[in-house]
């Protein structure tokens, strides 16, 4: 399973460098692979681990201090019998026919 994500904890700052570093410390911790974006983050595995990573890197950005409000998105791709080397693969498929 692929799951696109961007979490954007509200501390007044209107910056947000810090809270994705934090969130990349907890996808590294899990093991999962991820791929990090200008306007998101994809972390890639087994369907339970994927969530439960998705909920710890919430729950650390939404507990952070001076965090009063965190809004998330999540996008999914649970594509069956796949868990790994799908984020390389489907980038792969499209710059073959470019």
């Amino acid at each position: 399973m692929i799951a696109w994500f961007s979490i954007a904890p509200d501390d007044g700052s209107g910056s947000y460098s810090k809270h994705v570093a934090a969130a990349l410390g907890v996808i590294k911790q899990s093991g999962l692979s991820f791929r990090l974006g200008a306007m998101g983050t994809e972390v890639e595995g087994p369907r339970p681990e994927v969530f439960a990573v998705l909920a710890r890197c919430h729950e650390v950005l939404a507990t952070a201090p001076g965090v009063r409000r965190t809004a998330t998105v999540i996008k999914i791709d649970d594509r069956v019998g796949t868990e790994s080397g799908e984020i390389e693969r489907k980038i792969a498929a499209v710059e073959r026919l470019i």
